[in-house]
């Protein structure tokens, strides 16, 4: 198996890890905020900053151990197939029931609280995919593209047989109203907003330009490395060359990067 880190430093150099660090803790942060919205909706009695620390530290805990990281691409896949129906049954209801006449939202129409089609697509959809997987027809890293068919059919058919067919004219009108109404007041909304300036000083474009140079440098010697090495001894001193002024070039940039957006922020609360 290909690690990670090794890719990154045959690639790129020290400059390799800097992005894999930034670029997976910019994604860390999000999957951390969508847990821990998640998680507060279980447990509503305790604050959404609490509830997120905890979530973030038992994350931690469950990757320190090795199957996790050395099968993460398994757990990623089995984990994807269980919204896999969700977005099929979304799919359905806004792309192709417009198409073949039934009616969007007609759940919401007929003041369901619960869905049983949509439920029971999910659950037939997850027990498509995963018994494809266990009888080995598939490789389950193409679970999601037969399970994702089989729940739009399923969904659709079960849909047509509990409602999506009728006409519900008088409910889609008050819908349009509604929203009608909804984005006149949006639209107030947004005059009474104070307009967000815009930093333009000079220390900021300063900032920002040299964290551009810093970029167009690495890319200037990623070229060179490229173009430039007629012999492998021309590469080895060209890649040398890359791994140590892109690592430099890469934490300016970041650094300068991070520094001028800050500024932005400050004066704009200013």
């Amino acid at each position: 198996e290909l690690d990670p880190g090794d890719v990154a430093y045959y690639a790129l150099g020290w400059s390799g890890f800097v992005i894999v660090i930034v670029a997976g803790w910019t994604t860390a942060i999000t999957n951390l905020y969508r847990a821990g919205l998640a998680a507060q909706a279980i447990f509503f009695n305790h604050s959404r900053k609490k509830t997120t620390i905890v979530v973030g530290l038992v994350t931690v805990g469950i990757a320190c151990f090795p199957f996790v990281f050395s099968q993460i691409l398994p757990l990623l896949t089995y984990a994807g197939l269980l919204v896999v129906p969700v977005g099929a049954i979304v799919f359905a209801e806004h792309q192709i029931f417009p198409r073949i006449g039934f009616t969007r939202y007609w759940s919401s129409y007929r003041q369901l609280t619960f869905s049983m089609p949509a439920v029971a697509s999910w659950g037939l959809g997850l027990v498509f995919g995963f018994g494809l997987n266990a009888l080995d027809v598939i490789s389950f890293y193409f679970l999601f593209i037969p399970t994702w068919f089989f729940t739009i059919a399923v969904y659709t058919l079960l849909a047509s047989r509990y409602g999506a067919k009728e006409n519900y004219a008088r409910e889609a009108k008050e819908e349009e109203a509604r929203n009608e109404t909804i984005v006149r007041f949006q639209e107030q909304q947004a005059k009474n907003e104070p307009a967000i300036p815009n930093d333009k000083s000079f220390y900021t474009k300063g900032l920002k330009f040299i964290a551009i140079a810093a970029l167009a440098t690495t890319l200037v010697l990623a070229c060179n490395v490229l173009f430039g090495s007629t012999s492998e001894t021309d590469y080895i001193e060209n890649r040398e060359l890359f791994y140590t002024y892109a690592f430099i070039c890469t934490i300016i940039y970041f650094v300068l990067a991070y520094w001028a957006l800050k500024r932005g922020k400050s004066n704009t609360e200013a």
